[in-house]
């Protein structure tokens, strides 16, 4: 009996040193957090299972004696008191000192718990899950070391494959490597260790940042980086997440969105919008270091004669020409620019009066020599007028669109002197009565807009089928300062040439919504059409408010009709295109007004979504003593009405134009001899009273075929 007493007593002193020596330090390096909590737990468990075993030790000596039993075993353990102090008081101590460090630890700081099997497997298996989105991800994920005290990650813990892709290197050879020296620039660690201190504040819970990276094989490339801390149980900073994404070709897609926004896609060269911010920025810079620079309006001559004429594709192929030559005559610190149409801009930074001028005339003998494209057997030159505006520190014009206006006007004074020559915005020219007569219409342009000095006024429009007047013309009118009506052919050549039409545009095209509504709340059905002008086709802020403002409005969109010149729309096909779709989106209608007027109309049709042309006037008012006008109307109907078109006549002056309209299938029919412009009646008594047309007659029958709604 007491050998199996002391047989047992020595195989549970072997299990209790077996887990003192080797389960307790294997469960301490299991421990996420490697601290003194964990070393005096490991060391409490250790005592403990220790002192179990000495003293099943000691009982099965014991008992192999025969000397003594130990309570609660059945074994007598004897002795001298030193021999029992050493053989039972001091194991049980050491059980009872270390087992309570252990449970009290274990309990307050590692928040041991005892799990089931289910739960331990539900464990393992989101481990597991984590292990494979780790592993899996194609963002690069890094987990560092940090030390908060010296803002500096430590060395790597953890990495999945895509980060070992990304900068090709292999797991060991990253977790060897430095982060800062995965950074091309020591600027972009200084960054990191900025974005480590902001989050170590606790202000924010990642920080994102774009680094050029660098990859083994020497290339750089963009990563956007983002930077967040994982935090232990007290929420002190434990590592550092770092997840990596390349994004070379993000900035590349980028930088070429950037380009297209900014260049003419034509040319290559900057587009009015991005040299109206490099002419911002000269003035700036004139007005703080006192330097003079130059600003060139440069304007083809005759260029509608060569679109005219040979086409609009050879027009594109001579402003590209053109561009080119500009180009090869300037300074890599100079700026050339298409401001629109065939009119280019030139800045000329550090430059005198007189050497703008030399260069001026300079760009004007290079483009008589080297400006040309063949077309088959001819060869197709470019001439131009140039004005120049000098930008002086002590000049009291700093705003950009005002030198502007002041080279234009120059280039314009070019022009009425003979052409093909340079004119400068100085005191003389100034003086002249073409300059002062352009300078004051851009001045009451300007003024109308502030003061809301437009008005509008509108034209019916008969259905020759119906014989009603069931949609009308708005037209513009400008109230001058005296009370005068302005017409607007008056106006609106420098509105554009100066910028100011778009403005005009959304004026117009707020009002007409305005009219739709009030209309629609009485009950009255009839359409509107307005007109954009070419500038505001590039406009894409009004086309945005056009379409959020239909969008919202009561009536039916399909009542508002908006027209764009033929011209204009083949001139911008691709801006044209996108404006009709959109439009159309809206619910709106698109036509093309002035049909006839361009060249190459019926190729240009099959790019453009369109409701309906209106013929050009010069084919309608002489149409019953023409036949070549009778010829090109029915081409004309026959193109639209095979298209599901509406087909609308301006400049109708008699009965008989009447009779043959309707006689050839036109549907609708606008002009004098139907109903004479007269002020919107819905308008009245809001706007600025007209003098000039007041007095107009309002929609009239003409020969008893037409009524009134």
């Amino acid at each position: 009996m007491h050998q199996l007493v002391a047989a047992l007593a020595l195989v549970v002193a072997l299990q209790y040193a077996v887990i003192a020596f080797g389960v307790v330090p294997v469960l301490a390096r299991l421990a996420l957090r490697q601290g003194r909590a964990v070393q005096a737990a490991r060391w409490g468990a250790a005592a403990f299972f220790a002192g179990c075993a000495v003293t099943h030790v000691m009982i099965a000596v014991a008992a192999l004696q025969e000397t003594s039993a130990a309570p609660g075993h059945g074994v007598a353990v004897g002795g001298s008191g030193l021999t029992a102090l050493w053989q039972h008081v001091l194991p049980h101590v050491a059980q009872v000192v270390g087992g309570g460090l252990f449970i009290a630890v274990a309990h307050h700081r590692l928040s041991l718990s005892i799990m089931t099997k289910t739960e331990a497997r539900e464990l393992h298996e989101l481990e597991e899950h984590l292990r494979t989105v780790f592993d899996e991800a194609p963002a690069g994920v890094g987990l560092y070391a940090l030390d908060p005290e010296t803002v500096q990650l430590g060395r790597v813990l953890q990495v999945n494959p895509a980060l070992c892709r990304l900068v090709g290197r292999d797991e060991q050879t990253l977790r060897e490597t430095a982060y800062r020296d995965l950074l091309v620039h020591r600027t972009d660690w200084e960054d990191t260790r900025d974005a480590l201190r902001e989050l170590l504040t606790g202000r924010e819970p990642s920080v994102e940042l774009e680094q050029p990276y660098l990859h083994q094989d020497g290339h750089e490339f963009w990563a956007h980086v983002m930077i967040s801390l994982t935090h232990d149980e007290a929420g002190q900073p434990l590592h550092c997440v770092v997840q990596v994404r390349d994004v070379t070709d993000d900035r590349h897609r980028e930088s070429q969105l950037r380009h297209l926004a900014e260049h003419d896609s034509l040319t290559g060269v900057f587009n009015r919008h991005r040299f109206g911010a490099e002419l911002d920025r000269m003035v700036a810079t004139v007005h703080r270091y006192g330097e003079t620079a130059a600003l060139l309006v440069v304007d083809l001559d005759h260029f509608k004669f060569v679109n005219d004429t040979y086409g609009h594709a050879t027009g594109d192929r001579l402003l590209h020409t053109v561009a080119s030559v500009l180009s090869s005559r300037l300074r890599s610190t100079d700026v050339l620019g298409r401001l629109g149409g065939d009119e280019f801009g030139v800045l000329l930074p550090h430059t005198s009066e007189a050497g703008a001028s030399a260069l001026a005339q300079s760009l004007l003998q290079a483009l008589r020599d080297e400006a040309h494209v063949q077309v088959m057997d001819r060869s197709v030159r470019a001439a131009a007028s140039i004005g120049v505006s000098m930008i002086s520190p002590t000049d009291a014009v700093v705003d950009a669109d005002a030198l502007l206006a002041q080279a234009d006007i120059a280039m314009y004074e070019a022009k009425e002197t003979g052409r093909d020559r340079v004119a400068s915005a100085d005191g003389a020219v100034h003086g002249t009565a073409r300059m002062r007569a352009r300078l004051s219409w851009s001045e009451r342009v300007r003024d109308a807009l502030d003061r809301g000095g437009f008005q509008l006024w509108e034209q019916p429009i008969l259905d020759l089928a119906t014989g009603r007047f069931d949609r009308s013309e708005l037209l513009l009118r400008m109230v001058d300062a005296d009370g005068s009506l302005v017409l607007p052919g008056h106006f609106l050549e420098v509105a554009e040439r100066f910028g100011q039409v778009q403005g005009i545009d959304s004026w117009v095209f707020s009002r007409a919504i305005q009219l739709l509504e009030l209309r629609h709340a009485a009950g009255d059905t009839r359409s509107v059409e307005i007109n954009l002008s070419g500038a505001s086709l590039t406009d894409e802020a009004l086309i945005d408010r056009i379409c959020h403002q239909v969008s919202g409005a009561a009536f039916d969109p399909s009542r508002l009709i908006v027209e764009v010149t033929e011209t204009a729309a083949v001139g911008n096909t691709s801006l044209a295109r996108t404006l009709a779709s959109r439009l159309g989106d809206a619910g709106c209608r698109f036509a093309l007004d002035d049909f006839g007027s361009g060249f190459g109309s019926f190729y240009y049709l099959k790019h453009l979504h369109f409701d309906g042309v209106k013929i050009d006037g010069e084919f309608v008012k002489d149409l019953p003593e023409s036949s070549t006008d009778l010829v090109m109307l029915d081409a004309i109907v026959g193109m639209a009405r095979g298209l599901g078109k509406e087909v609308t006549a301006e400049f109708v002056q008699n009965d008989a134009t009447i009779a043959l309209l309707r006689e050839r299938g036109v549907g609708f029919a606008q002009g004098f001899h139907i109903a004479r412009p007269h002020p919107v009646p819905e308008f009245e008594g809001r706007d600025t009273e007209c003098l000039d047309e007041a007095a107009a007659p309002r929609p009239t029958v003409v020969a008893g075929s037409v009524s009134r709604d």
